[in-house]
């Protein structure tokens, strides 16, 4: 998580912000097991690694274990429901609080949010399999345009701990939001003021005299 933004915030925040990013981008997504639930990289003791680097550099490299402990599926049950031996590394009790048994039902829980935009990235040929075009934008904005299926939507990232604004260029036309494409974000006739680590999706309309493919860096 914290390659994507500074360390100490907070992981279910970031954890969203993740997959709606990776939700508008081209390519496969790619899950790590327990990324859909917010978990977080597990501290081990010293004699619960089982990773030969993670033993042979101790303590400067604490090796790869604590990314591979197992899947928590229920809070309560013995080894988190994941099995009924035991597993090859323990499992800390942060993540039995981050269970799938517990975040399921809850629409504001990060399982939630992984399954409401990955299933709004089907919805939207353009998501899937269409062209991506980067806009200019300042500070830690990330701007780009998906086009695809009859569709142009407009995908803005803001990276910042503080809120930031996109101006809109004098050619767009128009945009609206689509369902879960914004968290808190502002439009105006000056641009869309973007929430810290927040995002927005929307479709995009054009001036007829230029459109959105005019950019050279199409991808």
């Amino acid at each position: 998580m914290t390659r994507w933004t500074r360390p100490g915030g907070n992981p279910e925040v970031v954890a969203k912000f993740s997959i709606a990013l990776l939700s508008c981008l081209r390519g496969s997504i790619c899950l790590y097991q327990g990324e859909e639930l917010g978990l977080e990289e597990a501290e081990l003791a010293f004699e619960d690694l089982r990773d030969p680097y993670g033993i042979r550099f101790w303590p400067g490299f604490k090796g790869r274990d604590g990314c591979r402990t197992p899947m928590v599926w229920e809070r309560g049950a013995g080894n988190a429901g994941f099995s009924t031996g035991k597993p090859w590394l323990p499992i800390p009790e942060s993540h039995r609080a981050r269970a799938v048994d517990i975040q399921n039902g809850e629409e504001k829980s990060v399982l939630a949010s992984y399954r409401a935009m990955l299933a709004l990235r089907r919805q939207h040929a353009a998501l899937v399999q269409g062209s991506i075009r980067f806009l200019d934008a300042e500070g830690d904005v990330l701007a780009f345009i998906r086009e695809g299926g009859g569709e142009k939507l407009l995908c803005l990232f803001n990276f910042a701990e503080e809120p930031a604004k996109w101006p809109l260029p004098s050619d767009l036309a128009a945009v609206e939001a689509v369902d879960l494409g914004t968290t808190g974000t502002v439009i105006s006739e000056e641009g869309l003021s973007l929430p810290p680590l927040g995002y927005f999706l929307g479709r995009a309309g054009w001036a007829a005299n230029r459109s959105a493919s005019t950019p050279t860096n199409a991808v």
